[in-house]
């Protein structure tokens, strides 16, 4: 009889062990990712966002603030994530001396345009969502304009020319950091590229090159901001390591899959950089070809393979092959573990 009363009992019970764990998350995605940073987060819920580039007819204006509002909304996502599509001119015949000398610092109000989408984003979810603009390092933007063969030169021949441009883009950067402050933004995006195998023989290429601009750029992200994620892109190159990183700043940290090679997992990231990961899932692969059942099953290893706690489910960088269904389902997945 006991036996039987007991069976009877467990949809109940089971309904109020997950009705316990729904009243546990917050009910804004601010607070959620506030417990998360903070190791508070009931682990019955796991954060996620994906992320994709837009066509190249909503890239600016009123068109990139409605194709931001889609993607969030239709995914689910817990963060606000701001595409950085504002470019500079391409700058050509670097290695005339004149060429070098003429070029000046950009207008101090250059990224104006994309203060202005990352404001109408604040407005439209800022209060109970953080909106992250992105923020590509001054190395990003100088390669936009001088090309990653004409920086690498100029890196051998021309290091304190190249520092002095560099600076230039840093400058652009921190003024449209310190606008998004004004508007009420509260974390950034950060990316940085540089330290990729390949440059790995240029003297005082990293060192001297790219940190320095990276951390003046960061230094000021997280200054007074709550959830700022470090991105370590991958898009140009592979890495060898990782571990000239470990100490630079953001809460939540974005790294590549594969190191010299090998898989670099979510737990290889939380031990080394002693931080929440957003991550676990590869670009190329489940988000993007498996069926939404396989999904959800990847996403269920996944979070189980992960340190508890310490995982924001993502990508290691966009996801343009993926489908909307999928983006959501793996969001979902994610969200609702305890329900399943």
């Amino acid at each position: 009889m006991k036996k039987l009363l007991f069976f009877l009992m467990l949809p109940l019970l089971c309904s109020v062990v997950v009705s316990s764990c729904s009243e546990r998350i917050p009910s804004t995605k601010k607070e959620i990712m506030d417990q998360f940073v903070a190791g508070k987060l009931d682990p019955s819920y796991v954060p996620a966002a994906f992320f994709i580039h837009f066509g190249n007819d909503e890239k600016v204006g009123d068109a990139a603030v409605q194709a931001h509002l889609r993607h969030f909304n239709n995914s689910g996502m817990d963060i606000m994530k701001v595409q950085f599509e504002q470019s500079v001119p391409r700058i050509r015949d670097l290695d005339l001396q004149q060429t070098w000398d003429s070029i000046r610092p950009l207008p101090e109000d250059f990224y104006r345009p994309t203060l202005e989408i990352i404001q109408k984003l604040q407005e439209a979810v800022g209060e109970d969502t953080y909106v992250l603009p992105t923020l590509y390092s001054p190395y990003q933007v100088a390669r936009q304009s001088l090309t990653e063969t004409g920086i690498v030169q100029a890196a051998v021949e021309r290091p304190e020319d190249l520092k002095r441009v560099l600076n230039y883009y840093a400058d652009a950067l921190l003024w449209l950091v310190k606008e998004c402050k004004a508007i009420g933004i509260q974390g950034f995006y950060m990316c940085t590229q540089g330290g990729e195998a390949k440059f790995e023989a240029i003297p005082g290429w990293f060192e001297g090159i790219i940190r320095p601009n990276d951390m003046k750029v960061m230094k000021e992200c997280v200054k007074g901001t709550k959830v700022n994620i470090l991105h370590i892109c991958d898009w140009e190159g592979a890495y060898n390591d990782l571990t000239r990183y470990a100490d630079y700043p953001g809460q939540i940290v974005n790294t590549p899959i594969y190191i010299a090679g090998k898989y670099f997992s979510v737990a290889d990231a939380v031990k080394l950089f002693g931080r929440p990961v957003l991550g676990g899932l590869d670009r190329h692969k489940e988000i993007v070809h498996s069926s939404p059942e396989e999904l959800s099953a990847t996403v269920d290893s996944v979070i189980l393979a992960s340190p508890a706690g310490k995982l924001m489910l993502g990508a290691e960088c966009t996801v343009g092959g993926a489908s909307a269904e999928n983006i959501r389902t793996a969001v979902q997945a994610a969200h609702t573990r305890h329900k399943r």
